[in-house]
């Protein structure tokens, strides 16, 4: 019985806030707030009790559990933490406006508004008080070494990874982690773009800010279709996931690629600025 209740448990937080309340799935609410990546936070608030449950609940799990869990199990739950504590901070102040000094190079709904947002505000997580930087750096980044956190953990802006419509769950997680690599690489205006009339590609600066992460793993998982004469490992690491073929094949014919950064758009991912009636589109992927 007690290893029963331990295992329903461990579903509970680590597939996603909502999934507490009788009356929904683990994904009709994410479904029902979140659309290619814009959120719906004034819907959220309307259920902020239900929320609120979630956030409790990830407060409340004992150290001694969260160490017992497998790496997949902990990978979901800091995951789901950090993007649960994103939306709290949020709605908690919104709708967001100017109000920080280094808000004063930044739009006037940006999350960046919200002063200390990465290192002094803190949330209930395993019953320790945490920041979402350490959360980011010392628990995801250090622990795990898998640079697709860039691409899961969501930072409420327009030219973030978007945040998905579904909690991350271990059992499908290494899908979930592929598809929104996938996604974020081949999104034009957020991830990377091939300019062919002049060699040049546009990537994201999250390549920029975390370019230790990717060097480190470049060309994974899919490196047997990574072309071993790239020796930009930056570009090692994107190509794999490129899905048009003339492109990659384009930038593997090419060794003195130029690389620029795409403008990175802080405004706020919101849902009410952005009417949006279509689900996220799944990309297949062959394993």
């Amino acid at each position: 019985m007690e290893k029963s209740i331990q295992s329903l448990f461990i579903m509970i937080i680590t597939a996603g806030f909502f999934l507490l309340s009788p009356a929904c799935s683990s994904t009709t609410p994410l479904k029902k707030y979140v659309c290619n990546g814009w959120v719906d936070y004034k819907g959220i608030l309307s259920e902020k009790t239900v929320f609120y449950e979630y956030i409790d609940t990830i407060g409340n799990v004992e150290a001694s559990v969260l160490t017992s869990w497998t790496r997949e199990q902990k990978l979901a739950f800091w995951i789901n933490a950090y993007n649960a504590f994103t939306i709290q901070a949020i709605i908690e102040r919104y709708p967001i406006k100017e109000r920080s000094l280094i808000g004063l190079f930044y739009p006037q709904n940006s999350i960046l508004q919200i002063s200390g947002i990465w290192s002094r505000l803190k949330f209930k997580a395993g019953r320790q008080n945490l920041t979402l930087g350490y959360i980011e750096h010392d628990i995801l980044r250090k622990s795990f070494h898998e640079p697709r956190i860039h691409f899961v953990i969501a930072c409420a802006s327009r030219s973030c990874p978007d945040l998905r419509a579904e909690a991350y769950r271990t059992d499908i997680l290494e899908m979930q982690f592929n598809d929104q690599t996938f996604q974020f690489i081949n999104n034009p205006t957020k991830g990377t773009f091939w300019d062919t009339a002049n060699k040049r590609l546009y990537i994201s600066k999250i390549f920029k800010w975390f370019k230790e992460d990717f060097e480190k793993k470049s060309g994974i998982p899919y490196s047997s279709t990574t072309s071993p004469t790239i020796n930009n490992p930056l570009i090692r690491f994107i190509s794999p996931y490129i899905l048009d073929e003339d492109v990659k094949d384009s930038i593997a014919d090419n060794q003195n690629i130029k690389v620029s950064y795409l403008p990175y758009d802080w405004q706020l991912n919101d849902k009410a600025e952005k009417p949006c009636t279509v689900t996220q589109k799944k990309i297949d992927i062959d394993e």
